[in-house]
């Protein structure tokens, strides 16, 4: 039992170094068995498959950070009632990012460059896991802030959350270490960076849709 779980513990090690280095594409099952000392049946016994060790790898990061998220709604909800302000709810989805980033400046910056390239530049496979590890953050948020914004027409809600993602992705994709100098926002505090984020996006959230806009949703495609 202690080498089978010595053996996936290898491999996951393995995998995110090589992820980290050369993007998920880039990286063969051949490279990461050969950094683990293992082979490939291992894989498919721990895994199921290349696939679904990429997407462990991002799950231990991915699913603590909307864990998180989630519990920061429910929290703001018994604090606020109904509605929660802009700017709690942009709270509670952007600081659990900013935790994360920052610890992963401190101790590998190249597994969060790699979680911004997975979200920018992902396969069919984990483009899917992405999908499902963010839909339940966005049933439980777009709610929220329809009642917190009811002049802003869902669908546009959507396309904002949108454009928050993407900051924050861009954050992760360019992570550097703190000896590089160039902290996050100019400021290596997250409470300094969480500050000026719900600053710069709570407006953006709350501003008039765009003329001609309607509160009915686009069709599905």
């Amino acid at each position: 039992m202690m080498v089978a779980e010595t053996t996936r513990e290898r491999l996951l090690a393995a995998a995110q170094r090589l992820f980290a280095q050369g993007g998920e594409d880039a990286t063969s099952l051949r490279a990461i068995t050969r950094e683990a000392g293992a082979n490939v049946a291992a894989v498919n016994y721990h895994f199921g498959s290349r696939d679904g060790l990429i997407r462990l790898v991002l799950e231990s990061y991915i699913e603590p950070i909307n864990a998180q998220r989630l519990a920061m709604f429910d929290a703001a909800v018994a604090e606020y009632g109904d509605p929660v302000p802009v700017g709690v709810l942009l709270t509670a989805f952007v600081r659990p990012d900013l935790d994360v980033l920052a610890d992963l400046r401190a101790r590998s910056p190249q597994i969060a460059r790699f979680i911004g390239r997975a979200y920018t530049q992902p396969s069919v496979s984990v483009a899917g896991f992405m999908h499902e590890q963010f839909g339940p953050v966005a049933e439980r948020l777009i709610p929220l802030l329809q009642q917190a914004l009811p002049t802003v027409p869902s669908h546009e809600l959507k396309i904002r959350l949108g454009l928050v993602i993407s900051i924050i992705i861009g954050l992760f994709a360019t992570a550097t270490p703190p000896s590089d100098g160039r902290p996050p926002m100019e400021s290596p505090d997250v409470d300094v960076q969480l500050a000026r984020l719900v600053t710069f996006l709570e407006p953006g959230l709350a501003a008039p849709p765009p003329g001609g806009e309607s509160d009915e949703l686009p069709s599905a495609h």
